[in-house]
């Protein structure tokens, strides 16, 4: 499958609109705890993928197992560890102050590019960074005011996990993209489990669990690999921008279906820090390139 520069960003812009969809899903939950969710969430993703990886690599598994490396197994874990993040963190603070954090991944690629893929950290990244500490710092200060402690630090977390796992995606040998989701389902699914069977046990309703089962399935499965796809075509930051589709539209759900409105100082912060981000992009844009992934 040949993958441009084009048609790889239309990919990530594509997973952006689909993943905006689980904050609000999460939202419509009536009685479930946080790792109850995850539980349902991490399984349903895997339940969709491995029949797929079953069917389409039989024959083959063998060899997919010899070429999945070091480097796609921690890609997987950080995005399991990314999706425990997200779902705790909205347990404790609004949508909006979750999903603009995350704002800072692309300057989180950006860094992490340079320690590992050794490209070039310019200076306008250097000062995009300065721009998006702003910000963080912005919201920060909102969250604390608001009596939010450690959970920042959670939310604070995901960008840094999704800047590394977009250059991680990058940096390593093509593989089929559903490996590292897969990954990240079972570490997910799992992390839920142990602490739903440590603590309140995985009794939920049927409209819970059907909900928790299909974000997994319709919100991860799917969109995931089209992102991990992309990653081969796309520059790290940019990516992580044009998944900001999410970042915009996220909030715009939930506040319509269950009017949540965020704090001032989440809106200015993430104002600035979207700013930066923007501004780096806009200076990292690299010509169209044409390339296969394992698919062929």
């Amino acid at each position: 499958m040949e993958v441009t520069h084009r048609s790889g960003a239309l990919l990530v812009l594509a997973a952006g609109v689909i993943f905006s969809f689980g904050s609000l899903i999460f939202r419509a939950t009536d009685d479930i705890g946080a790792w109850q969710y995850l539980t349902l969430r991490g399984y349903g993703a895997v339940a969709l993928i491995l029949p797929v990886i079953l069917v389409q690599r039989r024959g083959e598994l063998a060899s997919l197992l010899r070429r999945t490396e070091l480097v796609h197994v921690v890609a997987g874990l950080l995005l399991g560890s990314m999706m425990c993040g997200f779902i705790v963190a909205l347990t404790h603070t609004d949508t909006a102050f979750v999903l603009l954090f995350q704002g800072a991944a692309p300057i989180s690629a950006a860094v992490f590019s340079w320690l590992i893929l050794r490209e070039k950290l310019s200076r306008m990244a250097m000062v995009a960074t300065a721009g998006a500490v702003v910000g963080v710092a912005t919201m920060a200060g909102g969250g604390l005011d608001a009596g939010l402690g450690w959970p920042i630090l959670i939310v604070g977390y995901l960008p840094i996990a999704l800047g590394l796992y977009t250059v991680l995606i990058r940096s390593g040998p093509a593989i089929d993209p559903l490996v590292p989701v897969l990954i990240a389902g079972l570490t997910a699914g799992t992390s839920g489990l142990v602490v739903s069977l440590l603590g309140d046990g995985l009794g939920v309703s049927g409209h819970d669990a059907a909900l928790g089962f299909f974000a997994g399935a319709a919100l991860i499965a799917l969109p995931l690999p089209l992102y991990t796809i992309a990653q081969r075509a796309v520059p790290a930051p940019e990516a992580v921008l044009l998944l900001m589709s999410e970042i915009v539209l996220a909030p715009v759900w939930v506040w319509l279906a269950f009017d949540e409105q965020p704090t001032t100082l989440t809106l200015v912060g993430g104002a600035i820090m979207l700013a930066s981000v923007v501004g780096l992009t806009v200076k990292t844009v690299r010509p169209s390139q044409v390339i296969s992934t394992s698919r062929g």
